[in-house]
């Protein structure tokens, strides 16, 4: 299995429109018809005493193996999840993206 964290940061004026906009933007392609697809999850920053502000949006996919997470990145699908993105502004700082292969 492999698991890909995209993280986004949003400064803090944004959060509530972020999430909205992702909430909807997924709606709109196919990611759960991709084959080797097997699980999304959308994940907003909440505070933590002492720690500080959160402000890293997540959105953690799970795919059988790297070859079906590759074959994502070069989908129909893929393009379409990046259309319509929310204006610069919004964001703190670039995207990132982690991709880890289970070990266990």
């Amino acid at each position: 299995m492999v698991t890909v964290f995209t993280k986004f940061p949003i400064k803090k004026e944004f959060k509530e429109e972020y999430a909205k906009h992702l909430v909807e933007a997924v709606k709109k392609h196919d990611i759960d018809k991709q084959e080797g697809f097997k699980e999304m999850k959308l994940l907003a920053p909440q505070p933590v005493h002492q720690m500080g502000e959160n402000n890293m949006f997540v959105i953690e996919t799970i795919w059988q193996d790297m070859e079906s997470f590759t074959a994502y990145t070069k989908s129909e699908a893929f393009k379409k999840s990046h259309e319509n993105l929310p204006p610069r502004e919004w964001f703190e700082g670039r995207p990132e993206v982690e991709v880890y292969e289970s070990i266990s």
